[in-house]
């Protein structure tokens, strides 16, 4: 038997768990560069992943961070997650649920799309003069929240005077499909989506408010935030990566300001019974160190970044 001095064992030891504490620490390390991004559900699925996975590119080859994209299937989905605690780092949505993340879960709304979106009661039956006309008649929406559903139970307050929602929409698109084969009466979508020359008449319009926007968490550190709004807001002048906005259906961004999105949120009190957690309090944030400055020309015109799943 070969008889190994005490000493080196015990430098041994100490050599193991050095070398394990190194691997915890950059494990740990690894993992805080990655960043969960949520994506609104207004799509099917596939679609929604092949769309969000190129912005999900762009952003994590231009700020040098994985991007982790989550795809909820549907938007009751994605506010059962939100209600059960769900934290992304970014978060992809429309108003009633982006003023939600700002003013209960302390988010910070970096772009929205330029232009401000209303939504349209439409149909393809003249006899359909007024929103009353659809007393228990069908009408396809996505399902609750979802901004168009919210939209049309604003319109039907009377709960003793109302449509039968048909709330099943997998997109935008598909609620216009269904009006268009007869088996809905008439559909709530975006003011964009109906051409003033198309077959759909409308009956009834919603005010204009903040479309699509992109928030941040509060434990973003800000300057990641501000990195991620130039990033956001180049894609305006990035005719490389043109396909993103055209797969966002949004013509430009700009800067968002949580004051826009004040008061949406209580819309999601007329379809929940959720119990809102308090009302977060805007902090001021102290002065961070300034960090190195992303200049355009740094900015990737074709990313090749991994988005997990």
């Amino acid at each position: 038997m070969i008889a190994i001095p005490c000493r080196n064992v015990i430098a041994g030891k100490r050599a193991f768990g050095i070398i394990f504490l190194l691997s915890v620490c950059l494990s740990a390390g690894l993992k805080a560069q990655t960043l969960q991004l949520i994506g609104e559900p207004v799509y099917p699925a596939n679609q929604a992943r092949q769309i969000y996975s190129l912005l999900a590119e762009y952003i994590s080859s231009n700020i040098n961070r994985e991007i982790s994209l989550t795809t909820p299937v549907n938007f009751q989905q994605h506010w059962l997650t939100i209600r059960q605690g769900s934290t992304p780092d970014i978060v992809i949505d429309q108003a009633p649920l982006t003023d939600f993340w700002v003013r209960y879960k302390g988010y910070i709304p970096l772009v929205r799309e330029s232009q401000n979106t209303g939504y349209a009661l439409v149909t393809m039956n003249p006899e359909y003069q007024d929103y009353n006309d659809l007393f228990m008649r069908p009408i396809a929406t996505m399902p609750s929240p979802g901004t168009d559903y919210l939209v049309l139970i604003q319109w039907f307050e009377n709960p003793l005077w109302q449509p039968s929602i048909i709330s099943s929409s997998s997109s935008w698109a598909d609620s216009i499909q269904k009006l268009s084969e007869g088996t809905v009466a008439a559909a709530v979508v975006p003011n964009g989506l109906v051409d003033s020359d198309s077959e759909f008449r409308v009956i009834q319009t919603s005010n204009d408010m903040p479309g699509l926007t992109i928030s941040a968490a509060p434990w973003v550190e800000r300057s990641l935030r501000e990195e991620l709004q130039r990033v956001l807001l180049f894609l305006n002048d990035n005719t490389g990566n043109r396909a993103i906005l055209e797969g966002l259906n949004i013509e430009a961004f700009e800067p968002a300001e949580a004051l826009d999105y004040e008061g949406y949120a209580e819309w999601l009190r007329t379809v929940s019974v959720y119990d809102f957690p308090e009302l977060i309090q805007p902090q001021p944030e102290t002065e961070e160190q300034p960090e190195q400055q992303i200049d355009a020309g740094d900015l990737q015109d074709d990313p090749q970044a991994a988005v997990q799943g």
